[in-house]
């Protein structure tokens, strides 16, 4: 080897560099990083979202410790016989959906609150169930994803309950599972009145058919207005709670905090948008409530209700009463960002503030997959095409010494560049053999010695050799040394030696054979024939067509996986699948344990 050539490979194969850019690097580096954005969008996100959501607090409350409300609008939480219901890719998406409301919560319950108000759909399809064995099953998963550690309240809504008279049993389902559907809760001398919406929506319609008011309209005992009628007070602030925000113009905004759209009117089977108007004006003029907390609208709302009633003798008698609606907890095709509201009390003083609201946001769910996932995921499938293309051009690039090289390999010694001292099957004739320092009759055996023939003293390659062409040979026991196949040139031939002898088995083996046998044939042929396959037959371009698909053996599905590992045959890989079949493989090698860190995340949610 030349000194060129010694400076060429060691520029070639330098181990620093080759380290660097193995594949064995670059995937770890790959799946590390996928791990690293993986708990970020899983767990990261949530914590980071939450990071300035803080309990809100006035400058006048001074040293004093307030109390804090968690409020909570439509968990929907899906029924358990959706999960296994409607094949594998509704079970997935129920299975993120889930997902998705155990990570919220346990992010949002690290605020630590005093108390937690529901308001209302806590069960998508609470009002579908016939049993009440089965509403408890369904009010359970429920609990299992949002368990009770401090006092927890719940509002009845529409899907909890239903609408309607016809749904009575599942009311009663409710009230012996749940709680009671009005109730009034006294928190640092507030006092919060929580509304059963739907039964003042059914006991509305029951008023405005007999074309009474409320005035005369005598209340259904036990009833939404009844409650109202007779909730007691005693002066102090009070707060309303409804699952169905209360009636506002239709021209009227929700403020800049809503993220499309506003709350108009609006019936249809089993839900009502707002409360009616005359319902409205009965409960501001009952009640007339400091705040009012709805929820059912999905999307985050503010509006102000003019005051109706003159002669109220406090000093907010004039102040407009603010409406929050309270985005949803859960996902929803209406917003991107779920959400809560935070609430803080302290002891009312005269003309002094004694609470105030403040909403938080969660990350967007779905914007975690468009906009974090899926542009990664076709960045790291770029990175590793140009990967896989630089170590392309770079094993066709490389130089080995030449007594490595086989052959048929591609270096500068090959059939059309022979060395000088390297000889191939391929190399050219030359005016001097090989073996020209052999006698001419071992030099050319197949041919008879003499000096009158041109044949014998012709130069010749092996290859030119009649010993290596497509003739038989015939050997007879009686010739002591034939001349066509001298003993010089005895070579093994299926288990024999040319002058007769056995070739030596190991042990007591019989000699080894390069041939199948007929019953290993026989075996091979109904392995094969056992394998499931699958065709089609379609036409494309005017020509039917076939496609087979066949149940893949364990040494493939073996072979596989191992290339899906970074101990495999990268470059051997390389030249055998290509650019595009490596990239692909190197992109599933990254996925699965990208996967099974996902798949633990979720379990250890739920």
């Amino acid at each position: 080897m030349g000194v060129s050539e010694r400076r060429k490979f060691k520029a070639t194969s330098r181990p620093s560099r080759s380290v660097l850019l193995s594949r064995t690097v670059v995937l770890n580096g790959f799946r590390l990083g996928w791990i690293v954005v993986l708990v970020w969008g899983e767990l990261g996100a949530y914590f980071y979202s939450l990071s300035s959501c803080r309990w809100p607090e006035s400058a006048e409350w001074n040293s004093e410790k307030p109390t804090h409300v968690l409020l909570l609008s439509d968990p929907q939480v899906r029924h358990p016989s959706v999960m296994w219901g409607g094949g594998g890719a509704k079970a997935f998406g129920q299975f993120l959906y889930e997902a998705n409301l155990r990570r919220s919560w346990h992010v949002t319950r690290r605020l630590n609150p005093h108390a937690v108000f529901f308001l209302g759909d806590m069960l998508s399809t609470g009002k579908y169930v016939r049993t009440e064995r089965e509403y408890k099953e369904y009010w359970q998963k429920f609990q299992s994803i949002f368990p009770q550690d401090v006092s927890q309240y719940f509002l009845p809504g529409n899907n909890d309950v239903g609408m309607g008279l016809a749904r009575s049993n599942v009311r009663t389902y409710y009230s012996n599972i749940v709680g009671p559907f009005n109730q009034q809760v006294d928190l640092r001398n507030h006092v919060f009145i929580c509304l059963d919406a739907p039964n003042l929506v059914d006991e509305d319609y029951q008023r405005s058919a007999s074309g009474k008011s409320y005035e005369l309209w005598r209340p259904l005992k036990g009833g939404t207005v009844d409650f109202v009628q007779t909730a007691s007070t005693g002066g102090r602030r009070t707060i309303l709670l409804s699952h169905i925000p209360l009636a506002r113009p239709d021209t009227a905004t929700c403020g800049p905090l809503r993220e499309k759209g506003s709350i108009r009117r609006g019936v249809g089977h089993g839900y009502q948008n707002t409360l009616g108007k005359h319902t409205t004006s009965f409960l501001l003029n009952t009640l007339r409530p400091s705040l009012i907390i709805s929820g059912d609208n999905r999307d985050y709302c503010e509006y102000n209700h003019p005051v109706e009633v003159p002669d109220r003798e406090s000093a907010e008698s004039n102040q407009p009463i603010r409406e929050v609606t309270v985005k949803s907890f859960s996902l929803s095709n209406h917003i991107r960002r779920p959400g809560f509201q935070l609430l803080s009390l302290i002891d009312p003083t005269p003309g002094g503030k004694s609470l105030i609201d403040a909403p938080c946001l969660l990350p967007d769910p779905y914007g975690v997959y468009t906009i974090l996932y899926a542009p990664l995921a076709l960045l790291t499938l770029i990175a590793l095409f140009i990967f896989n293309t630089y170590r392309s051009r770079r094993l066709r690039n490389i130089a080995l010494p030449p007594m490595s090289l086989s052959p048929l390999s591609n270096g500068p010694h090959t059939p059309l560049h022979p060395g000088p001292d390297v000889w191939s099957p391929y190399t050219p004739a030359r005016p001097v053999s090989p073996l020209g320092s052999l006698p001419p009759s071992l030099r050319t055996p197949n041919v008879a010695s003499n000096p009158s023939m041109l044949a014998a003293s012709r130069p010749e390659t092996p290859l030119g050799s009649p010993m290596l062409g497509p003739g038989v040979i015939f050997h007879h026991e009686e010739e002591d040394e034939d001349t066509l196949y001298p003993a010089q040139y005895a070579v093994h031939r299926n288990g024999h030696i040319s002058d007769g002898e056995e070739w030596p088995a190991r042990g007591n083996d019989p000699a080894p054979s390069y041939f199948l046998s007929a019953s290993d044939a026989g075996h091979v042929k109904q392995s094969t024939a056992r394998r499931p396959m699958w065709s089609w037959t379609f036409v494309f371009r005017g020509r039917r067509r076939r496609m087979t698909v066949s149940m893949p053996t364990r040494d493939s599905v073996r072979d596989f996986f191992a290339q899906l590992t970074y101990g495999a045959d990268a470059d051997a890989m390389l030249r055998r699948r290509g650019v595009a079949g490596s990239t692909l493989i190197d992109g599933l090698g990254i996925l699965w344990s990208t996967f099974f860190v996902w798949i633990f995340l979720c379990v250890w949610w739920i």
